[in-house]
């Protein structure tokens, strides 16, 4: 290895020691909320549920689609930390043929995470494959995943290479397409028709890859990446205190942009209008969404288990919805900084009760979305105080303890201006 190459991979090792020292404070935070104990929860139950399920296979049960699902997610994914951030495109952009160095880390590290997270995979499946019909054993199930691991690396490098989003976005969905169907055919097939059958489609994508014009290094992707991914670990450590704010970005959402039509055009109502469009088309409002629906299916199971009679998922309810509600603190950063506040003639007295509205109605619609499949299942199985309760604290909490919290908080930003 020369010298050059040294010194770039030596600078990917500082970065990645960097961003490590800078994330590492916030899992203390993290530790002190009690979501490690809540997440050990959910392990532990998750585990009774299938050690039951592996001792009391159902005949019916899915094994084949299951086990496609399951793999494919692990196989597919293949993340690239490259740690470049727009700077580099002026410091680096000259070394670029020698890039392919400062890159090997990344690739080592994609290559070791996400095989021992499928090999996990594998081997919590590996009980459920072995009562179906499946004819291959582990040693070539993971012959076979190795295989299509390292084929989905490569593509995905691949694609980020691709100069037209377009193309790229088709040919990843042409890829998920084929790591299902080959999945499907080897947890189905003699595995000498599952191996043809992979190659086959390994040198299909070999020709497809070809066709596209491609970047000779994908810096501008390779850099949204590494900022998306920064801003997902700083919105997961949102949860539990606040954080630096990064370069947010916006999407249109028309799913849900029609709820601001109903917002009345009046002048002591435009806070309220631009912290609900915030909260729409921000990074904030998508993380809401993911967790309403995980917490949802969290609460669901929990409610279907019945556990504590269905006390413990009231007591989880609690518990999520405090975690949304830690999301949706940020949302009072929104338009603090503005400088359109000084230039327009908003009503900036009505700041805080506006976003104390915005709060309470966002609030009241994620704590009854994920209240109900929970309480379907509570009430179905007649448990209906520990359903009522659930609901009947979530709102005095939103209606008479969150704003007075909120409250506080708005003080103590104006403070600290």
């Amino acid at each position: 290895m020369s010298g050059a190459d040294r010194s770039l991979e030596s600078l990917w090792l500082k970065r990645s020691r960097e961003f490590r020292k800078e994330v590492t404070p916030y899992f203390g935070y993290m530790a002190q909320s009690g979501f490690p104990l809540f997440v050990s929860l959910i392990v532990l139950s998750s585990a009774f549920g299938y050690i039951k399920l592996i001792r009391d296979l159902p005949s019916d049960f899915p094994i084949t689609l299951v086990g496609t699902i399951a793999l494919f997610l692990i196989l597919s994914w293949s993340p690239l930390r490259s740690w470049l951030t727009m700077p580099d495109l002026v410091f680096h952009m000259p070394r670029e043929a020698e890039m392919k160095s400062y890159l090997r880390r990344a690739f080592r590290r994609s290559a070791m995470m996400t095989s021992l997270l499928g090999l996990v995979v594998l081997l919590l499946y590996w009980p459920i494959y072995r009562q179906g019909d499946g004819e291959a054993g582990f040693g070539i199930l993971l012959l076979f995943a190795a295989v299509i691991r390292a084929a989905n690396l490569l593509g995905a490098w691949q694609e980020r290479k691709l100069a037209w989003s377009s193309v790229r976005l088709l040919l990843r969905l042409l890829r998920w397409a084929a790591n299902a169907l080959a999945l499907a055919v080897l947890l189905t097939s003699e595995p000498w028709q599952a191996a043809l059958f992979l190659l086959l489609l390994i040198a299909l994508f070999a020709v497809l890859y070809r066709l596209p014009d491609k970047h000779t290094f994908p810096w501008e992707r390779l850099i949204e990446e590494e900022s998306r991914t920064r801003r997902s670990y700083y919105l997961f450590f949102g949860l539990f205190i606040d954080v630096p704010t990064l370069p947010s970005r916006t999407a249109s959402r028309a799913y849900l942009a029609w709820i601001l039509r109903y917002i009345p055009n009046r002048h002591r109502l435009t806070y309220v209008y631009l912290y609900a469009g915030s909260l729409v088309r921000t990074e904030i409002g998508g993380i809401v969404l993911r967790l309403v629906v995980l917490f949802a299916l969290i609460l669901y199971w929990f409610a279907e288990d019945g556990w504590l009679s269905g006390w413990g998922a009231a007591a989880a309810y609690i518990v999520l919805l405090q975690l949304v509600a830690v999301q949706l603190g940020g949302l009072r950063h929104a338009h603090r900084y503005s400088v359109w506040r000084h230039v327009y003639p908003l009503p900036d007295a009505e700041r805080a009760s506006s976003l104390l509205i915005v709060d309470r109605w966002a609030m009241a619609a994620v704590a009854l979305l994920t209240w109900l499949p929970a309480a379907i299942m509570l009430l179905l199985q007649g448990l209906v105080i520990p359903a009522v309760f659930a609901l009947l604290a979530a709102y005095a909490q939103i209606l008479f303890v969150r704003p007075g919290r909120l409250r506080r908080k708005l003080v103590e930003d104006a403070e600290e201006e």
